[in-house]
């Protein structure tokens, strides 16, 4: 009667024990952090075939644009306080997708432009700006 070869898992004669050691592959280390662009570039949270989501960006940019309308359309045109300073309100609401939108990466690049609008059509930042540069 002859003994059965040993398992692969193990060395030597198969009445002893002695398991094979593993051999695991250690990640990379990462010196150094990503660039912006790789960061923009990496933000992947979209299932694959389906097109990434941008409703915070939209959101962020059509109500930028309102706001920055207003204002304009209420200081410079009708010179009605009430028509810019219903801008202050949309103009805080379009800041908070704009950030949404950048940070989280939903439509990013409408989320910036929704941002530079919505401080165009708030009440606060013209305050600021005038109170800062004279």
């Amino acid at each position: 009667m002859t003994l059965p070869p040993p398992r692969p898992q193990y060395q030597g004669q198969p009445d002893q024990y002695r398991p094979v050691q593993q051999h695991h592959v250690a990640a990379q280390r990462q010196d150094k952090a990503p660039t912006l662009g790789q960061y923009w570039r990496s933000d992947t949270r979209t299932a694959p075939g389906r097109k990434p989501a941008k409703w915070a960006g939209r959101a962020a940019f059509w109500l930028g644009i309102l706001a920055a309308a207003l204002f304009f359309a209420g200081t410079y045109i009708l010179g009605s306080t009430f028509v810019a300073a219903f801008a202050a309100p949309v103009s805080v609401v379009a800041v908070i997708f704009a950030l949404i939108a950048i940070i989280a990466g939903i439509g990013r690049g409408l989320g910036i432009f929704g941002l530079v609008f919505a401080l165009a059509g708030s009440t606060i930042f013209w305050a600021w700006l005038d109170r800062t540069f004279g």
